[in-house]
């Protein structure tokens, strides 16, 4: 093969491989351009420091005020006082709670500050997704509609929590790095990634996010003066005889007792049912330390008045009684288990059993000879 011959054959075959260079490129750009890496949606995914990434489904269609929160704090788009502005707030966050079988929770902002973003948000309840399973993500608080920041992702099953923490996303991918986490690790970034028309147009700003929260908080007071009147017809019609006592509590001696009403100190036995006013779940006291339970029979315990803690109302009751004496109580929520409800021990193979935030409590007390 003469130079000349050499020199032609070179030639074609870096051509052959330029041209296998752009066949591979355009390939590989067919595939970004292509189909997209999730269904039709809105999604946030979260990368950690050293175990990996996992994406979840933010629900922005039936939660939406909880979802610009997010997506609003994450991307920097909407004002806090917390992080300076368009900071991506979420990034550099570590996993400050983790607890096995139960969740994994972050949102505290890097720095440490929890002074809170200047606002808070009400639960945003969605009966379509559910706490029954690994990889639900809902929002933490300190009681309903204190929401801010803090989120957590499910270990398991948490019934229990429906209806009482706003659950707005699911884990779609990588829920083995939820469950390999532990408490310190780090979140590197949460990323929003929108697929679809109505995920797109989704871009929360300040303003729109106000207009959320301003419509939601209307909402929310509508709903306590519903059941702030619906709780005083109650009790008018089903105790039209019952006694107010100082800290708003009403009661009906049933069984007047004998002796001298109980002083601090005294040990007595007290036994009593119970149920939620307006939703009528009932429990019964229990043998630990009369916390309640669901049951029909209650059992009765060891009491010491000015020791003992069940709950204000309660036990305010509880000191004005003799023995041998019955009463109906009827507790307000902010003398019982106030906005923070009341989570009973959870007991193996049985879903845990809850006293929800907010709830009118009406007793049928003993105090036993």
């Amino acid at each position: 093969m003469t130079e000349e011959e050499e020199e032609k054959k070179m030639k074609g075959n870096r051509m052959f491989a330029l041209a296998g260079v752009a066949v591979i490129a355009l390939a590989g750009l067919f595939s970004a351009c292509g189909a997209p890496k999730y269904p039709e949606g809105l999604y946030a995914e979260v990368s950690t420091v050293g175990k990996g990434m996992f994406v979840f489904k933010i629900d922005f269609e039936h939660t939406p005020m909880t979802a610009a929160n997010f997506v609003g704090l994450a991307e920097g788009t909407i004002a806090n006082g917390a992080v300076p502005a368009g900071a991506l707030y979420f990034n550099g966050t570590k996993w400050h709670r983790v607890v096995p079988g139960h969740v994994i929770q972050c949102g505290i902002p890097k720095d440490g500050n929890d002074d809170g973003l200047g606002y808070s948000i009400p639960n945003e309840i969605y009966a379509g997704i559910t706490h029954g399973k690994a990889g639900t993500v809902g929002m933490a608080n300190g009681g309903p509609h204190t929401n801010g920041s803090q989120w957590y992702v499910t270990l398991g099953d948490r019934t229990y929590l429906d209806g009482i923490y706003t659950a707005w996303g699911e884990v779609v991918e990588g829920l083995d790095v939820v469950m390999s986490i532990v408490q310190g690790d780090e979140v590197e970034t949460v990323k929003i990634v929108r697929v679809g028309k109505a995920a797109k147009a989704f871009r929360p700003t300040t303003e729109s996010f106000k207009t959320m929260t301003d419509a939601a908080w209307a909402r929310v007071k509508k709903e306590d003066e519903d059941r702030k009147a619906a709780e005083d017809a109650a009790v008018a019609a089903g105790w039209p005889e019952a006694v107010e006592a100082e800290n708003g509590v009403k009661y009906v001696v049933t069984v007047e007792g004998k002796g001298k009403i109980l002083k601090e100190g005294d040990k007595v036995q007290v036994a009593y049912s119970g149920k939620c006013l307006l939703s009528g779940m009932t429990f019964v006291s229990t043998t630990e330390n009369g916390t309640p339970y669901p049951g029909k029979t209650p059992a009765a315990f060891e009491y010491e008045v000015g020791k003992t803690r069940i709950n204000p109302g309660f036990n305010a009751q509880i000191a004005a009684m003799k023995k041998g004496e019955k009463r109906t109580v009827i507790v307000p929520a902010d003398q019982a288990y106030r906005n923070n409800g009341f989570f009973a021990r959870q007991r193996e193979g049985e879903k845990r059993f809850v006293i929800p935030p907010a709830a009118m409590l009406v007793y049928e007390i003993e105090v036993l000879k």
